[in-house]
């Protein structure tokens, strides 16, 4: 057991200190328990097993995964997990209810957006001709994959 509580601490790759401040425990404590000089007691389980989501039987026998797999994805316990705003629990929302074609072709304009922000973000000072020849790339780029954007950068459908 203790090597797998080891296993467990270097797969979060945090150090003694780290992993046992998480635990609510002192680093000395966690290091005698980690070369067996102090017995790993059903609470420390229990604690690890619930904050690092380790599967009880797998840190007490070795058997089956290291970790719980959950059965389904529940975005509203991501969002709680992730502290997102009422914002951004909506815009997600409202995104997974968009058409599949309306979303692929949003995701191709972010990453076009992302792409040509990383490509900015390089330039320290950009020259205001060159500031407007970049948006006129994006516009074109996005023209090809079917959104059309204004000078501002909003989004309009193309009507053709």
């Amino acid at each position: 057991m203790i090597e797998r509580l080891k296993e467990i601490r270097e797969y979060h790759k945090l150090n003694q200190s780290d992993f046992a401040k998480s635990l609510g425990m002192g680093q000395s404590t966690l290091a005698m328990l980690e070369v067996g000089k102090r017995e790993l007691l059903d609470r420390h389980i229990k604690t690890v097993c619930s904050i690092y989501n380790v599967n009880e039987t797998w840190l007490r026998t070795g058997i089956g995964e290291m970790f719980i797999q959950p059965d389904t994805f529940s975005l509203d316990e991501y969002a709680k997990k992730s502290n997102l705003s009422d914002l951004e629990i909506a815009i997600m929302k409202g995104y997974m209810d968009l058409d599949r074609n309306v979303r692929e072709t949003l995701l191709n304009h972010v990453e076009v957006l992302f792409k040509s922000r990383a490509e900015t973000a390089v330039t320290i000072v950009e020259d205001p001709i060159e500031a407007e020849l970049n948006r006129y790339r994006q516009e074109l780029e996005a023209e090809q994959k079917g959104v059309t954007l204004s000078v501002s950068g909003v989004q309009k459908k193309n009507s053709i």
